[in-house]
């Protein structure tokens, strides 16, 4: 732009010198001070374009009319260019104003785009994590206590083969109360009714669901409890799913002679090992499709803040080991 108004200088210059003309032609000078004053976004290259052009109308004058009376000009032309130069000052910075606020409202309109994406994408998220939540309640309510009440009625069927009436009643009777127990387990999962700063006692918990183990299976569950700290329910309901879920894996897959289930939690972490002698198994195969109690032990892990080990190895038994904080 600046050659432009170079160029209009001159052609301004040779105008009024050589036609010797004066009046409304000066007049072209302002004008096009004043059109540098809005065009130009540089402040500082208006401002020496505008004294440019007043330097040129004093040159004008003085070669028009004569070099004495060029003080009188100078005292006409030093407030109109002060009146200028503000308004180029005002005029650049709502200009500058203009184009921030445009800019703004760019930003706003990329930001607004972006938020209604984030919140496609969370709700996509949020959508999963609940069906997550619910396969996990699933398989840790009716699946599991299912498959525990089917261990169970197994063991009645072997012992009533075998006459032993009593002891497949004492069985039958501990199905019931699991049946119940998985009942009631569902009926809190669908109404998700919890209350996080209530207190469960996970370590009779844990004996009972060993003792029903035991009494399914015939398979010894050697306790080891020492837990010194008061556990929130929100954390005791992932360690009891957990302990259950494992116990039933062993009962269904392991084919192990003895068990041992370690609990401690004390000093801010809970940690938990849950070992069989059984026949082991491939660890890389455990995210397979089929080995959903592994995984759900895993996500109750992940949700508590612990992680979840597992040790095996075929024909040499398995061991998880569980380290959550308290």
């Amino acid at each position: 732009m600046i050659p432009y108004f170079i160029i209009q200088g001159v052609l301004i210059f040779t105008i009024i010198y050589m036609t010797q003309a004066g009046g409304f032609i000066y007049g072209l000078y302002w004008a096009m001070a004043g059109e540098a004053a809005m065009i130009l976004a540089d402040l500082r290259s208006a401002s020496i374009t505008i004294v440019g052009y007043m330097a040129l109308s004093a040159v004008n004058f003085g070669l028009q009319l004569g070099w004495d009376m060029l003080p009188a000009l100078i005292a006409y032309i030093a407030p109109m260019i002060f009146f200028i130069l503000v308004y180029a000052l005002m005029f650049q910075r709502q200009a500058k104003a203009r184009r921030e606020t445009q800019s703004l409202l760019a930003d706003l309109e990329t930001a607004h785009r972006q938020l209604a994406e984030y919140a496609v994408r969370v709700e996509s998220l949020t959508l999963t994590a609940e069906r997550e939540r619910m396969a996990r309640e699933l398989h840790d309510t009716l699946a599991q206590g299912l498959a525990g009440l089917i261990l169970q009625l197994e063991a009645v069927d072997t012992h009533l083969s075998r006459g032993k009436v009593d002891r497949a009643q004492k069985i039958a009777v501990q199905a019931m109360a699991r049946a119940r127990s998985t009942l009631a387990d569902a009926r809190h999962a669908i109404d998700d009714l919890r209350d996080d700063n209530s207190i469960i006692d996970v370590e009779a918990a844990v004996r009972a669901e060993a003792e029903r183990f035991t009494s399914a299976t015939g398979i010894p569950c050697v306790l080891d409890l020492e837990i010194t700290s008061t556990i929130p329910e929100s954390l005791a309901e992932h360690v009891l799913k957990i302990v259950s879920e494992g116990l039933t894996n062993i009962a269904r897959h392991a084919r192990a002679k003895n068990v041992n289930l370690q609990i401690e939690a004390h000093n801010g972490l809970l940690e938990m090992e849950i070992k069989d002698d059984g026949c082991g198994f491939d660890v890389s195969g455990q995210g397979k499709s089929g080995h959903y109690g592994l995984v759900g032990m895993r996500e109750r892990a992940r949700l508590a803040g612990g992680t979840l080990d597992i040790q095996s190895k075929p024909h040499e038994g398995t061991t998880l080991k569980v380290r959550l904080p308290l």
